[in-house]
């Protein structure tokens, strides 16, 4: 009888699973494809590394990170390992009596070693999981009722297996289980003495196997149709990871096709099946909000909530896009996406700084949702707020988003003597860029670096009207204005046969680098951190050390956006004694400036006072960062705590250490 019914319920469960993962592939097949199939052996150690060994959990260093890390070791290392007992479990209840034994005595060993150490692992994570609920507390989780009630599944899972396998030590009938299971299952043996068990009760045995196998069950259908779907869709979401750099990668826009189509993303299938994925793959932890700038100052966006509402919005109106032709979407009565699950004040508090992406452990994609969106919100609505609507504009007519500057192009020059650059003659072209020529404290910049690059004889010009990227218009969601200005730039470099490229800014660095091959120009840009770094190693420059200290700034589109992290500090190691915040290199805290935010209304705490303290706690006598926008805005930040001068670029404070050779 009982493998009747053990048949019975299994196939009840594994159909209605089944059901229900076709339902869920149905509903990613309504995104837009997208391939993620390449690099199958990266992909796969990436599964592993993220998934099994939880490598994300270690990127910032704070210690409940760390302690969740090792937690979640515990419990999906063991999962994993217990699977083929499960299996066996499954099998027995279905022809009474089976066991692996079969394998031979080393692999049965082994086998039932691994057993008996994972599930004390798993139970040891699912203490470590109640205490940090019950006691730590950390406020990035989400306390919902259903983690409690997987956890206790999983605690009463691992319970009854070491009950029934304490049980079998003393059943007189199974005694090759009990032969091996008395030296290969240390931790059963040690219950079994400890309580004193020495008879084997069938009641409670049969009653732990059938609580087990319910669970299971209820479990196998229960976690896809939660919020716990993540324990099924992590390890696929790992292997489906972006591989950056570039850390954000977005869909192409054919601005020259007769018909361009919807420009950003309004509606939940404009998405790609990827980034509907990343509903799925949520674990809810909550370090995205965590580490997010904006979140943690006191705005309302959160990263976590922006994917779980996208998951929430295609779940809402599923039934309504799988019955209706694909052609009558677009009409379709539902529930919006932007004003519905998502608020535009979130989508512009964004400072595209990456944090959220860096710090989570499936690999899931915010930021490429909110540029998308954001995209919509300026191409097909005009609704960017005022303040990111007026650079733009001054983009779009003056080449630069600096509106109301009175500096003009050339004004950072004064009296310094700087060639323009002259085609087949001159072999760098340094690029001033917007950020540096329309910003009087920013300037130094460029007149610190033309120095450093004359005293290292470095053969350079500039072009006579700097301006910019067009980064500043991408990143707020005016795809066609950065492609504008983008080919324009590229029409002038090409005339001007300009291959190598010196930048100032890490923005700049990251366009030229990711965004303008795709439009036909390919440089080598060298950012101007590794520049000087190169010129030091190779003995062009000549500086003097102090023992001063210099805490170092790492700019968003430096560390996490570009890998860019030990050059800027050997270049202040050469210089003076290196200082590191407690948040640095891909754990850096944003500056404010990113995403057009710099062109914003902040609410809440201002997200470069909070910076600025930072490093101003360091004691450091100076504060250092490579980029203009970092350099404006720590400057102004550090007005809170002293009116002394103490933030610089890199190229400024190598240059006044720059001596004769």
């Amino acid at each position: 009888m009982k493998p009747w019914l053990v048949a019975i319920i299994l196939t009840i469960a594994v159909v209605y699973f089944i059901r229900r993962v076709i339902y869920l592939i149905k509903l990613l097949r309504l995104g837009k494809p997208e391939n993620r199939f390449d690099r199958i052996d990266e992909r796969i150690w990436i599964a592993i590394k993220q998934s099994i060994l939880q490598f994300s959990m270690f990127k910032v260093p704070k210690g409940d990170y760390t302690y969740a890390g090792i937690m979640h070791i515990f419990i999906i290392s063991g999962f994993l390992m217990l699977l083929p007992g499960e299996i066996e479990f499954i099998a027995g209840g279905l022809a009474p009596g089976f066991d692996f034994a079969f394998l031979g005595n080393t692999a049965f060993n082994l086998f039932l070693l691994s057993q008996d150490l994972f599930i004390a692992l798993v139970l040891v994570g699912i203490i470590m999981s109640f205490l940090r609920r019950f006691i730590a507390k950390p406020p990035q989780i989400n306390y919902h009722l259903t983690a409690y009630v997987i956890l206790g599944c999983i605690g009463i899972l691992m319970l009854t297996l070491l009950i029934m396998n304490s049980l079998r030590l003393v059943d007189p009938k199974e005694i090759e289980f009990a032969a091996a299971a008395s030296t290969w299952m240390p931790i059963t043996a040690f219950v079994v003495k400890a309580t004193g068990l020495s008879v084997m009760n069938h009641v409670l045995f049969e009653f732990c196997w059938w609580l087990h196998f319910v669970i299971l069950m209820f479990f196998l259908d229960y976690i896809p149709n939660s919020k716990h779907l993540h324990v099924f869709s992590a390890i696929p979401a790992n292997f489906f990871r972006h591989f950056p750099p570039p850390l954000v990668t977005l869909s192409d826009i054919n601005f020259e096709a007769e018909e361009i189509g919807a420009m950003g993303v309004s509606k939940v299938e404009d998405l790609t099946w990827k980034q509907l994925f990343d509903g799925y793959a949520c674990t809810e932890c909550g370090r995205c909000t965590d580490q997010c700038p904006a979140n943690s100052t006191g705005k309302v966006l959160s990263p976590r909530e922006i994917v779980l509402s996208i998951k929430e919005n295609l779940f809402a109106n599923a039934d309504k896009l799988l019955s209706t032709p694909k052609e009558k979407w677009r009409e379709m009565e539902r529930l919006e996406l932007i004003g519905g699950n998502i608020t535009e004040v979130e989508l512009w508090q964004c400072t595209t700084c990456g944090a959220c992406a860096n710090v989570c452990p499936v690999g899931n994609e915010h930021l490429r949702d909110i540029i998308e969106m954001r995209r919509h919100l300026t191409m097909e609505q005009a609704a960017a707020p005022d303040l990111m609507g007026k650079a733009m504009k001054s983009i779009e007519n003056r080449n630069h988003p600096f509106f109301g500057t009175g500096l003009g192009p050339l004004d950072w020059i004064q009296d310094m003597d700087v060639k323009v650059f002259i085609p087949g003659e001159t072999e760098y072209l340094l690029w001033i860029g917007c950020s540096v020529a329309y910003g009087e404290r920013a300037q130094k910049i460029a007149r610190a670096m033309v120095k450093i690059l004359i005293a290292a004889n470095v053969n350079f010009g500039i072009i006579e009207d700097p301006r910019c990227t067009g980064d500043p218009a991408k990143q707020m969601g005016d795809e066609l204005l950065f492609t504008e200005m983008a080919q324009q730039n590229i029409m002038e470099f090409s005339e001007m046969e300009i291959n190598k490229i010196i930048t100032l800014c890490p923005h700049c660095y990251n366009s030229f680098t990711h965004h303008y091959p795709k439009l036909g120009g390919n440089y080598e840009v060298i950012p101007h951190a590794k520049f000087i770094l190169d010129l030091i190693i190779s003995g062009k420059l000549n500086l003097s050390k102090t023992s001063e200290t210099i805490c170092y700034h790492d700019p968003c589109y430096f560390g996490r956006h570009n890998d860019i992290i030990d050059e800027p500090r050997k270049v202040i190691s050469s210089i003076g004694e290196l200082v590191e915040m407690p948040r640095n290199k891909k754990a850096s805290f944003c500056c404010g400036a990113g995403g057009g935010n710099y062109w914003a209304e902040e609410t809440g705490t201002r997200i470069n006072q909070v910076r600025a303290g930072e490093a101003f706690e360091t004691k450091a006598q100076k504060i250092a960062t490579a980029c203009p926008f970092c350099l404006r805005m720590l400057n102004d930040g550090l007005k809170k705590y002293t009116d002394e001068q103490k933030t610089f670029d890199i190229a400024e404070l190598v240059e006044l250490h720059l001596t004769k050779g």
